[in-house]
Order: structure tokens, then sequence, then C-alpha cells
């Protein structure tokens, strides 16, 4: 797993720490959302997923469900 990092967080609003996804959550995230590959996100401690390129992906801010 990589370092985490600061990045951009929609749901918090400004600079948070981001983490990558561990196997088992990339596994559910690929399930949900129908894309192939998925090794491109992060998740901030507060649970919403973004990409290293796109702080919101998604329609709206999704959070990684437990």
């Amino acid at each position: 797993m990589a370092n985490p990092r600061k990045m951009y967080c929609e749901t918090c609003g400004h600079d948070e720490t981001h983490r990558t996804l561990t196997k088992t959550e990339q596994d559910k995230l690929r399930n949900s959302t129908g894309r192939k590959y998925i090794g491109d996100f992060f998740v901030c401690d507060c649970g919403t997923l973004r990409t290293g390129l796109s702080s919101n992906p998604f329609d709206r801010p999704r959070k990684l469900k437990d």
C-alpha cells in the first residue's frame, strides 16, 4: 500500500489525508461501479472516494461503504 498523501476532499472541503484502497475495498468498489480499473482511487479518512486526478469522479461525492 502506498504512503498516505494530502489531497482535496469534496466532503471535508479542504486537504485531508488519503490512502490507497485495500484489496477488499477495491473488489467492493469494482463490483458496485462496474469499472474494470480502480487502482487510481484513494479514500479520505472520512470515507469519501476520489482519484489521483479528480476530487469528484462521480456525479456526487461517494463514500466507501463498510
